[in-house]
């Protein structure tokens, strides 16, 4: 490759490379990872025509910090979606028949359990977390209304002071039960 053409190249690369580092320190994950992976098909396209020692060992030295970018990149950490610790918005889990079919058997089968027979009774499902095992309340005719932990699905000794603000519609009981006796 001309030696002139080369050292641009190569100057162009290296005007990237300092462009990534300085988004690592700000730590800019999405965009390092962009700008690296247009600098890493540069260096790629560069690599065979390099021509001579002192080229192809330049292309080794660019390598070896593009490499060390890299695990400067793999060190940061996505923004978080939103949690309640790093004072971001919560997001919520949209409760429907499709997503509570997606919860496990042996956790439909307690919650059913937990409604006591009562075939007018309805559940609320937490709407925060993960939704793999949600806190949930049922709400019985009689009146009663009692909350559950998703994991153990042992009764909570007090309502969480929500005021219901963290949990979904209300499912009733035939819904819950014909969707455990799909599975």
């Amino acid at each position: 490759m001309d030696p002139n053409k080369f050292r641009e190249s190569r100057l162009s690369i290296n005007k990237k490379y300092d462009k990534i580092d300085e988004l690592i320190e700000a730590k800019a994950f999405e965009e390092s990872m962009n700008n690296f992976e247009k600098v890493s098909a540069d260096l790629e396209s560069l690599r065979p025509e390099a021509e001579g020692e002192i080229q192809k060992r330049s292309v080794k030295n660019l390598g070896m910090r593009l490499n060390h970018l890299d695990k400067q990149i793999s060190k940061l950490k996505t923004k978080r979606t939103g949690t309640a610790k790093k004072g971001g918005a919560k997001s919520s889990i949209v409760w429907d028949e499709e997503r509570v079919a997606q919860l496990a058997k042996s956790y439909l089968e307690k919650l059913v359990s937990n409604m006591q027979g009562d075939a007018n009774a309805l559940v609320k499902l937490g709407t925060t977390g993960k939704g793999i095992r949600p806190n949930y309340r049922i709400e019985y005719t009689d009146g009663r209304v009692q909350g559950f932990t998703g994991s153990g699905h042992k009764p909570q000794k007090e309502q969480p002071k929500s005021d219901g603000k963290n949990l979904s519609n209300a499912f009733p009981c035939q819904v819950v039960t014909a969707i455990l006796e799909e599975k």
